[in-house]
């Protein structure tokens, strides 16, 4: 009798972690085919809807969940709660009231596409700069180049890229043997990389499909992590990228609500046991990249 009244609860316990992760990453799912595609505006009622229906469940399960566990969930909610509200924020911005239509004065802008390679734009939203297709070089976009813009990086191979400023979100996609220095005032989302180094800071961090890769962060919610493995943390040493450090500060960061340890594996279900996908880097191995032994002559911008 007294087995049995110890088993329930964990099985209880065994059967709400694997729901309430399968449904944190169903939300979070729809969060990225919006991101990829701005056009999906149809979801935002669903995703909605869905934080509502996770919210309930976990309020519905307190009776047999721990403090810790219970808080743990909060701050999960809030964190994809802030995601859902940036990117509605992003796709569907609240228009301004005015008074009558006013006459804009035409802009005259860089040209662009001398400094950039096209984006792919089913993939990411149309204003975005960044880089794509480069091999062997060094990258850099100035402060004034990113401010409140949207990054692309996409198909880099052994390159340094060096993000100035505060763009809103970094997106990269398939790198290899690169090394990124980035800060965003909101996200960074890194898909299909391997074999490279990242030293960021942001509000939110997602990992997919990357493989043998170190991160040194910091992030004010808890990173997220699917279909990766081999990854590994450690904590950002400010003083050592001069570039991400201005940017932190632009961004009035904290640096005391650093969350680097807390890795959200949505293909770990276990709340017992510590995820195999990623590991926190040794206080021996760090080696964080130190900008100023990188070769940045012929930088292209």
């Amino acid at each position: 009798m007294d087995s049995v009244s110890v088993e329930e609860p964990i099985n209880q316990k065994s059967t709400f972690d694997l729901s309430f992760k399968t449904k944190l990453k169903e939300i979070n799912n729809l969060l990225i085919n919006v991101e990829k595609n701005s056009n999906e505006t149809k979801h935002f009622q669903e995703i909605l809807q869905k934080i509502n229906e996770l919210q309930e469940f976990v309020n519905d399960s307190k009776t047999f969940l721990p403090a810790y566990n219970m808080k743990k969930c909060a701050n999960e909610i809030k964190d994809i709660t802030k995601c859902y509200e940036q990117m509605h924020e992003k796709v569907l911005p609240k228009k301004k009231f005015t008074f009558g239509k006013r006459q804009t004065k035409s802009v005259v802008k860089a040209n662009i596409e001398e400094t950039f390679e096209p984006i792919n734009k089913s993939k990411v939203y149309k204003e975005d700069y960044g880089f794509k297709n480069r091999s062997n070089e060094t990258l850099k976009l100035t402060e004034d180049q990113t401010y409140s813009k949207d990054i692309a990086l996409d198909v880099l191979n052994n390159c340094n890229v060096f993000i100035c400023g505060t763009p809103s979100t970094v997106r990269v996609s398939s790198l290899s043997a690169c090394k990124v220095f980035a800060c965003a005032s909101t996200s960074i989302f890194v898909e299909n990389c391997k074999n490279s180094i990242f030293v960021s800071a942001s509000q939110q961090l997602r990992i997919h499909d990357t493989v043998e890769t170190d991160f040194y962060i910091y992030v004010t919610s808890s990173a997220i992590i699917e279909n990766s493995k081999q990854l590994r943390f450690a904590p950002i040493t400010l003083n050592s990228s001069p570039i991400v450090k201005k940017s932190f500060e632009m961004a009035n960061f904290d640096e005391s609500t650093n969350n680097w340890k807390i890795i959200n594996d949505f293909d770990w279900l276990s709340s017992y046991e510590s995820s195999p996908n990623w590991c926190e880097i040794p206080e021996k191995e760090r080696n964080q990249p130190l900008e100023e032994n990188i070769i940045v002559e012929n930088v292209t911008i």
